[in-house]
């Protein structure tokens, strides 16, 4: 009975390891019907970094140029892969690797091309994402232009355990409690 019930548990645990990822698709013509987004026209990093920190009361707390390096604190805790092209990418995917993680009461993403109207993105994440989920991001300034850089803007950091470690936890906690109970019968 005991092998029984440690076979049930690591094939339950197996599971819950197998199951992919939740993921947040995001395009522009998502801004304003599904997701609360607005766009700009200033090209200025510094100047949108400002306008953010002012209005939402948020840091930047993550950054990834096409083509370059991480900037924030939460560098090392996100991988951006961009695609279709190595300089001039229309799609691109952020995949949370563990660690720190964006805390969510407000979370925002900029996409940001600069160069062509509208010059950048704002999209609002805190009720849709929990920080852990991979967004992709995708069509976004198919005909002219690029996205330059994307970066993610919160209230603080976080650490987060991974999901599979707490499923993992439970189901332990479970089996002891029924290996218990069955001990008393």
């Amino acid at each position: 009975m005991k092998h029984y019930l440690l076979t049930t548990l690591a094939g339950i645990s197996m599971l819950f390891l197998a199951v992919p990822a939740q993921a947040l698709i995001i395009t522009p013509d998502d801004c304003d019907t599904t997701i609360s987004c607005e766009t700009g026209t200033q090209t200025s990093e510094s100047v949108i970094r400002d306008y953010i920190i002012n209005n939402y009361g948020v840091e930047q707390l993550y950054k990834q140029d096409v083509g370059g390096g991480e900037e924030g604190s939460l560098s090392g805790s996100y991988t951006t892969s961009f695609f279709n092209s190595g300089s001039d990418p229309e799609d691109a995917e952020i995949v949370y690797d563990g660690g720190d993680t964006a805390s969510c009461p407000t979370c925002l993403l900029l996409v940001k091309d600069g160069n062509h109207s509208p010059a950048w993105y704002l999209f609002d994440l805190s009720s849709l994402w929990d920080g852990v989920e991979t967004l992709y991001l995708d069509g976004f300034w198919p005909q002219d232009g690029a996205i330059s850089h994307v970066s993610l803007y919160g209230t603080d950091s976080t650490t987060v355990a991974e999901p599979q470690i707490l499923a993992l936890l439970g189901m332990g906690l479970i089996g002891l409690v029924v290996a218990r109970r069955k001990a008393r019968k």
